[in-house]
């Protein structure tokens, strides 16, 4: 004899829908988190031309269009390494886009060893000196709500502050911010525009 399913009467049915969304909108963030922050592709870049500091060398992010060394992904970051040659660059560095540069590649090593409220605060950091790349970090930060509030619209600034700096990957989490049904910015027809100038790289 077959056993009959369990029946949900609306109110249960309605709980589990919404957690079940729940739940996948989580994932779907997860994986966009590692696209966007850790495994974005390299890109060519003319600061490629200069020698990096050890900092520079240890966790240079892909996405950065100003980083000076190769990209580091980020399964290869060596974070005490890097923390530590990342804060000895920040204390004798002079000119504010190498501080910059050093508080966002410092936020990669404080990830990677599992400090994420550390590489927020760095993320902030890097964001203050006018750092694309920076705003890119903190821009990703509030669309994933994981370390800090969730905040569309302290997103979408960010990643469109990234965007004008040439971050292209900035375009990419704009597309995937307007096509949230859940976002107060859902717009289909934007976040195509958004994900045909990350595929096109035209800015």
């Amino acid at each position: 004899m077959a056993l009959a399913a369990p029946k949900l009467n609306k109110q249960e049915y309605s709980d589990n829908h919404q957690s079940n969304a729940r739940k996948l909108e989580k994932m779907r963030l997860v994986i966009l988190i590692a696209s966007l922050l850790i495994l974005a592709e390299p890109s060519n870049s003319n600061a490629l031309d200069q020698q990096g500091s050890s900092c520079d060398d240890l966790g240079a992010l892909a996405a950065d269009p100003l980083r000076k060394s190769e990209p580091v992904k980020f399964q290869d970051i060596q974070a005490n390494q890097l923390i530590s040659a990342c804060h000895a660059a920040i204390a004798s560095a002079t000119k504010s886009q190498d501080q910059a540069r050093y508080y966002l590649q410092l936020g990669r090593g404080q990830l990677r060893d599992g400090d994420s409220k550390g590489a927020i605060s760095s993320f902030h950091k890097s964001a203050s000196f006018a750092y694309p790349a920076g705003y890119f970090a903190l821009g990703v930060a509030y669309l994933l709500g994981d370390d800090v509030e969730k905040d569309d619209a302290k997103a979408k600034y960010y990643l469109l502050l990234a965007l004008e700096g040439n971050v292209v990957w900035a375009a990419k989490a704009l597309s995937t911010l307007h096509d949230n049904k859940a976002s107060e910015f859902y717009d289909v027809k934007l976040g195509q525009n958004y994900l045909t100038l990350f595929q096109d790289g035209r800015f």
